[in-house]
């Protein structure tokens, strides 16, 4: 198993999708920095690192995990090379695992490269470090929100596997976005899976903020993928073309 974890790894590192990680940070990153210097009110860490949140979690998150994920599982159908991974040593659910472990380190990376950014670009406003209390709150919404947007990559991954192409999670990612930003002022937001991690994370909408109801519609969208991905690509004949 660990041999194949580091063969997909070493499959990704030398993948053309890698520079969207470092893009992924800094476009969110340069965001708020503008919104920074358009602001009138006195610098504040806490609020940069919220305005950054916000980006990632309303546009970047949803968009770049979707398209990512897409191309993490669907990279052997693109470049058929699909036989050659399944017809080694081992079974296809160890696969799966292996991709699902692997998406880790790489979705991380973006959330902790944008987080150091941010920190970084702080230097530009003030001289004096984040007090401990509020790097700690802001490291910890970082946190749950990778935990929120993880659970949502098996979506990406089941339809990027259904369609044997990545380009299908990318349009997935667009119109998770743009929906979010209609729901996401409703009273349906906690019921969505996408909308959710906004209130989990940011609480724009404290009056409907249910940890409960926001859980299980991410639960639930982690779980029945997950469930269709073991089942279909276990099942299904697959082939490179």
């Amino acid at each position: 198993m660990l041999n194949l974890i580091v063969c997909e790894w070493l499959k990704w590192r030398r993948s053309r999708m890698l520079w969207l990680i470092s893009l992924g940070a800094l476009l969110p990153t340069a965001l708020a920095f503008l919104i920074q210097m358009n602001s009138s009110e006195p610098f504040d860490w806490k609020g940069l690192f919220m305005n950054n949140l916000f980006i990632m979690t309303m546009l970047m998150c949803p968009s770049l995990y979707a398209l990512l994920t897409g191309y993490l599982f669907a990279r052997e159908f693109q470049e058929r090379t699909v036989n050659n991974m399944l017809t080694g040593p081992y079974s296809r659910n160890k696969v799966l695992t292996a991709k699902f472990l692997i998406a880790i380190p790489v979705l991380l990376s973006v959330l902790l490269l944008a987080f150091l950014l941010t920190f970084a670009i702080g230097f530009f406003f003030t001289s004096k470090l984040p007090t401990s209390d509020a790097l700690l709150e802001v490291m910890g919404k970082y946190g749950l929100l990778f935990i929120l947007e993880y659970a949502l990559i098996p979506l990406a991954a089941a339809v990027a596997l259904l369609w044997r192409s990545y380009i299908p999670a990318m349009g997935l990612g667009v119109f998770a976005v743009v929906s979010e930003i209609t729901i996401m002022q409703s009273k349906y937001i906690m019921y969505y899976p996408w909308s959710a991690p906004l209130n989990m994370v940011m609480n724009m909408a404290p009056d409907l903020n249910s940890t409960a109801i926001g859980s299980t519609s991410i639960g639930l969208a982690f779980l029945l993928p997950l469930i269709f991905i073991a089942i279909y690509f276990r099942r299904t004949d697959v082939h490179s073309g």
